[in-house]
């Protein structure tokens, strides 16, 4: 059999592939003509035709899809309650932004029914801290003057001061109702 025919009979993959290794060949003789030693010229020319040869050997997997995962939803709105939870607290371990602006707006809300309009308002801090506790009102006065956001500890206690509040209005606007005015 002739080479030619040979060589038409292989599949292109393994042309290229042949092509290839035979250039490598050829730059390792290059390289003992330029004066590299023979071990080394060996060993570059081995390391190519195994590179060449694992390149076409494996095929492109360059555009692989990943499967997706799917989406489970489970009974209760377990998620939405993790995702919530996880909103919460930001990288650094302090109270993320949205969640302190959030807290910060209902504060201002439950203040105004007690008369305080202005969180940053020197005159009012007796007050705050009056209703919500000196160390809730401490955390609401380092957010409202120097933005520094609160951590779990400090935000568990300024949610359980306004709790206390909610309570304390609650129960004096509604005091003839035998729940006390609990919210259902």
């Amino acid at each position: 059999m002739r080479a030619r025919e040979r060589w038409g009979r292989l599949r292109p993959a393994d042309r290229h592939a042949l092509l290839a290794a035979v250039v490598v060949v050829g730059l390792g003789v290059v390289l003992v003509l330029l004066g590299s030693s023979p071990a080394h010229a060996l060993m570059l020319t081995t390391l190519g035709v195994a590179g060449v040869l694992l390149w076409h050997r494996t095929g492109y997997a360059g555009d692989t899809v990943w499967p997706r995962v799917p989406d489970v939803r489970r009974d209760g709105n377990r998620r939405d309650v993790s995702d919530l939870g996880w909103s919460v607290l930001g990288r650094d371990g302090r109270v993320t932004v949205t969640a302190a602006r959030r807290v910060r707006r209902l504060t201002e809300r439950r203040l105004t029914r007690c008369g305080i309009d202005d969180l940053a308002d020197p005159g009012a801090a007796a007050d705050v801290a009056r209703l919500l506790g000196p160390r809730a009102a401490r955390t609401v006065h380092d957010l409202v003057t120097d933005g520094r956001l609160p951590t779990p500890a400090e935000l568990d206690t300024w949610l359980a001061a306004l709790d206390r509040l909610d309570q304390t209005l609650t129960t004096h606007a509604t005091p003839d109702r035998p729940d006390g005015g609990t919210p259902r």
